[in-house]
């Protein structure tokens, strides 16, 4: 956009065109503005000034960048009776992935995310649940599809996996969520490496009617009578399982069951009854996944139950003795077993009778025929085992079956039917086998088939990757370890079938070969390697040998720490930008899920991908008391105050208890003993907004929310302290407690996840209510609703709840701060003498009243990465500040100045009473981590006299000084232009970041 007007050296005005309702003004020098344009904000100024009901002017400040709909820096106030509120107003960012990411769904199938656009409302879909360590299943609550705002990376394995992702999409690592833009070659990064199959929508073909039904429960009990029969298929019918059909939505919860049935499972009707019953056998973490299952599917299944049992095994090779827990349940009802039964499950003891995989299954999409495969395999195929004595490759799968001697020709045409099956996922079957197995009470003999299937790399890969194990978490667990194994050692083979054709090559074009040796040698390939492939050639495929890990060395440090997850650590080989241009697949949108799970995550190509403000307190102290502590004093602070991504906070709450945090803001805090009654005075709106209503926010954000009270967070978030390094208006720094060389405590930290899934939540209502809107906004992620509807109001009840939350957080923050400089300095309180100076917001939307046209009206302010700005005299400030007017705190980087400014009436004129928030980024996160390469950053702020500690070297890099706009010009607009004055500034000697 240039058509941009100069209004004076410190505003520039876009004029209205198109839908814009109102002009945009952006607050900056001429220096900046040419950064300004580099990023674009400028259209996004532009989008603001198109809401509905939208006032005087769509405003950004000097420390303007790029956001979620709004920039960050902007502000914006909508007519209170005929306007609208927006999340994207108050603070939301979104990462996404392309189109062709495959999402993986419950029953092992993927769709990519771009063909969810018009089913994801009916999709669950695979997560990972950290809290109880197991993977878990989630229904998604909204689906976003928009035009990339961020750079897109192509992120690559070293097992030849990869995925399409914009910089900031996180990706689980050791250290957490992390996202893609600060993540560098050879990190570890979470895999699921279970791929599935992709999703086909079954033929409308009936499978069961009331006719088998009927059939069956007759061949079972010749007396049944004809009411009990109606019962059982009206049962059927009210379930919606009659007629049933292979579209079902209840369907695949039975070909599971089935599945498992047919191996650790018993399906009988009791003689005389004819009631039907069904027992199943396992281990309890899986039985109990079982009987969720029979419980989606309609029934109800029994309690657990569990038993000793003494078990005697005549076989060929020896008598057997043994003891061992069962356990056990079982689902009592004719309706279920009939209904099993009508599918081809067998009925009674299955060795001693014929039956076949059932014919429907092979005319099924090949997701319900691994549903199949997949129970069955969890009850009777062997589990991924290597070689003993060659720990590096695997033995066959084997598949075994028990028959009698007059079954065993059908047994052999079921593994047959077993086979033909697999060869539709790419597994290879060698060959059956047979012995004999035992010999039984009444004196038969029984035989043992097995199914052998192939050992090569490949079909391990596709029987584990795509077929897998549903009900046995343990051989799950191990096959996604072998599969990630399996491809770290192929790409290994690839690597030295490349090294062994370069080297031939360059032998043939007349290269000594000393110099190859020299050239192409490497971890994985030595000169005797070298050495044949020059001299010798190779008629096969290079071994791995002892160059390579054996799968138990692997499985000693490639699982996931957590139990049950599934999830394998695999090692990032590349991150490279993307040129979308030339992407063939790529439709000109990127996408993301907001998903119900509380750890928020969901799997795509088998990676696991998941309110803010800041306070001021001063002490008695001046830098000479504390900088012989100093280093023991930052190290204190960052042990004692959680920080970094997922950290958890010490005060832990129940979820009524914090329902009352949420209504009563910061007072909850200095109730429970974190700070005194004056704090609340000095805190904008006294620490509550007194709207906030619990009850509209979801589960979910308390659940997140209950865990990170008084954590700082990650990111640009930090606890610092400073020095008074010079003050400009002493009589105002007086009335604010400040005096030079003073030491004093920033905090900045906001409502942590609880605050982002609020926006999260609500962004899903807005993107519905958008709709009913008179014209069409030019940026879905300005998704908005009018301030009077329903979910205007809920929002605003809602976004209330996460304001409370980040005062609470802070109150705890500095309360924490002031015990570790009590402990470290050993002084008393009196002495210390720390007290907050204020505490302002920068992500928030409000009811205020402001002169608009000569006339007070009331409107809805939002600030988004803003700071509100209030002159002495205005009601909404307490005693302590009205005679002098507001604290406005602007932070800057770690390595740079901060400031302490004053609200003045010309802000209340021109910019409903808002400044600047802060620096503002220049540099991206990965641009950042870029640049720092080859610098100890730490090092360097440690030479200016400031010490840092950071959760990782990652926030090091992308929070340098370098990645934001000079904090001093962001500062002198605002102040030349009049819309908050500068009264201090601070100096940074130690800083703790997220």
């Amino acid at each position: 956009m240039t058509n941009i007007i100069k209004i004076n050296d410190h505003c520039w005005e876009i004029p209205r065109t198109g839908n814009m309702q109102v002009p945009g003004r952006i607050y900056t020098s001429k220096k900046m503005l040419a950064v300004i344009k580099k990023e674009e904000t400028f259209k996004q100024v532009a989008n603001v000034a198109t809401l509905p009901g939208i006032v005087k002017a769509s405003l950004a400040m000097p420390d303007i960048h790029w956001g979620y709909g709004f920039p960050i820096g902007g502000v914006a106030a909508t007519d209170w009776d005929k306007g609208v509120i927006s999340p994207g107003g108050v603070g939301y960012d979104i990462n996404c992935l392309c189109s062709t990411a495959r999402i993986l769904h419950q029953f092992g199938y993927t769709q990519t995310i771009g063909e969810m656009e018009s089913n994801w409302h009916a999709s669950d879909i695979k997560c990972q649940n950290l809290q109880k360590g197991h993977d878990d299943i989630t229904p998604i609550v909204h689906y976003i599809r928009m035009p990339p705002q961020r750079m897109v990376y192509r992120l690559m394995t070293t097992g030849g996996d990869e995925i399409l992702a914009t910089e900031d999409h996180p990706f689980w690592t050791p250290n957490g969520m992390v996202e893609l833009g600060q993540l560098k070659d050879g990190d570890r990064i979470a895999r699921y490496p279970f791929e599935g199959v992709p999703h086909e929508t079954p033929a409308c073909e009936t499978l069961v009617d009331e006719n088998d039904i009927r059939r069956i429960l007759a061949d079972q009990d010749k007396g049944m009578r004809g009411n009990t029969l109606s019962q059982i298929i009206n049962q059927l019918k009210k379930r919606n399982l009659l007629p049933l059909q292979t579209d079902s939505p209840l369907l695949p919860y039975l070909i599971k069951l089935m599945g498992f049935v047919f191996g650790d499972g018993t399906l009988y009707f009791e003689n005389g009854s004819g009631k039907g019953i069904t027992w199943f056998y396992g281990e309890e973490s899986d039985l109990e996944q079982i009987r969720s299952d029979v419980e989606k599917s309609g029934f109800t299944p029994s309690r657990i139950y569990r038993r000793n049992r003494d078990h005697t095994i005549n076989t060929t090779y020896g008598r057997y003795q043994f003891q061992r827990e069962e356990l056990s349940f079982k689902v009592v009802g004719s309706a279920f077993a009939s209904l099993l039964t009508a599918l081809g499950t067998p009925v009674g003891q299955k060795a001693s009778q014929d039956y076949r995989v059932p014919g429907w299954l092979f005319r099924a999409p090949r997701w319900h025929q691994r549903l199949f495969l997949a129970s069955f395999f969890g009850a009777e195929l062997s589990s991924p085992r290597p070689f003993k004595e060659r720990n590096y490759n695997f033995n066959p799968p084997i598949l075994s079956l028990n028959k009698r001697g007059q079954h065993i020709q059908a047994g052999r045409l079921f593994l047959e039917d077993i086979a033909e099956l697999l060869k539709g996922f790419g597994v290879e079957a060698k060959k059956i086998s047979q012995r004999t197995e035992q010999t039984n009470a009444d004196g038969s003999i029984s035989y043992r088939l097995l199914l052998i299937l192939s050992s090569e790399s490949d079909s391990l890969i596709n029987l584990w990757a795509q077929v897998g194990f549903e009900y046995n978490r343990k051989r799950m667990n191990l096959a996604m370890a072998a599969v990630e194994y399996l491809k770290q050692k192929k790409n290994l083979v690839a690597i030295r079938e490349e090294t062994a054709a370069r080297a031939a090559a360059l032998y043939a074009a007349g290269m000594a070969p000393q110099k190859i040796y020299q050239e192409l040698a490497s971890k994985y390939v030595n000169q005797r390697f070298l050495q044949r492939s020059v001299y010798e050639g190779r008629a096969t495929s290079p071994r791995i040998g002892s160059i390579f890990e054996t799968f138990d060395q692997f499985c000693s440090h490639a699982t996931v720490d957590t139990e049950n997850t599934g999830m394998v650590w695999s090692t990032v080989k590349s991150i490279e930008k993307v040129d979308l241009s030339k992407e063939k697949d790529f439709d000109g949108y990127v996408y993301d899920f907001t998903v119900a799970h509380p750890d928020h995550n969901f799997i795509a190509n088998g990676f696991v991908v998941s309110n803010c403000g800041v306070r001021l307190a001063r002490t008695n102290l001046t830098e000479s008391e504390v900088r012989p502590q100093l280093a023991d004093l930052v190290n204190s602070l960052f042990q004692n105050v959680p920080s970094g991504v997922g950290s958890t906070g010490p005060v832990k709450l129940t979820v009524s208890e914090e329902k009352r945090m949420l209504r009563e803001g910061s007072r909850w805090a200095v109730n429970q003993g974190f700070g005194e009654d004056g704090d609340l005075t000095r805190t904008e709106e006294n620490g509550c907004m007194a709207d906030a209503d619990p009850d509209e926010v979801s589960d979910r954000a308390l659940e997140r929310g209950k865990k990170q009270l008084g954590t700082l967070g990650s990111g640009n978030h930090f606890l610092e302290v400073g020095i008074v390094d010079e003050v400009f208006e002493p009589d105002t720094a007086n009335a604010f407690g400040l005096f030079e060389d003073q030491v004093v405590l920033l905090v900045h930290s906001g409502s942590r996840g609880f605050g982002y899934q609020v926006c999260d939540d609500f962004l899903a209502v807005m993107s519905k209510e958008v709709k009913k809107l008179p014209y069409e906004l030019p940026d879905r992620q300005l998704a908005c609703a009018m301030i009077q509807s329903e979910a205007g109001q809920r929002y605003l009840r809602a976004m209330a709840c996460a304001a409370n939350y980040a005062w609470n957080n802070r109150q705890i923050l500095m309360h924490r701060a002031k015990e570790v400089f009590l402990r470290s300095l050993q002084m008393g309180p009196r002495d210390l003498g720390m007290g907050l100076v204020y505490d302002v917001c920068h992500n928030i939307a409000k009811k205020e009243t402001h002169v608009i046209d000569g006339k007070n009206q009331d409107v809805c302010v939002h600030r988004k990465g803003a700071t509100r700005s209030f002159p002495k005299g205005h009601p909404a400030l307490g005693d302590a500040y009205r005679h002098v007017g507001q604290p406005v705190l602007v932070p800057g980087d770690m390595g740079t100045a901060s400031y302490v400014l004053v609200g003045t009436d010309k802000a209340m004129e021109e910019t409903f009473g808002s400044t600047c928030h802060g620096a503002g980024r220049v540099l991206s996160r990965k641009a950042a981590k870029k640049a720092s390469r080859g610098r100890a950053i730490h090092r360097e702020l440690e030479d200016r006299g400031i010490l840092v500690r950071a959760s990782g070297r990652g926030t090091m890099a992308e929070e340098m000084p370098d990645a934001y706009k000079d904090i001093s010009q962001v500062v002198d607009v605002v102040h030349n232009a009049g819309i908050s004055r500068k009264v201090a500034r601070l100096r940074p000697i130690a800083v703790v970041k997220g």
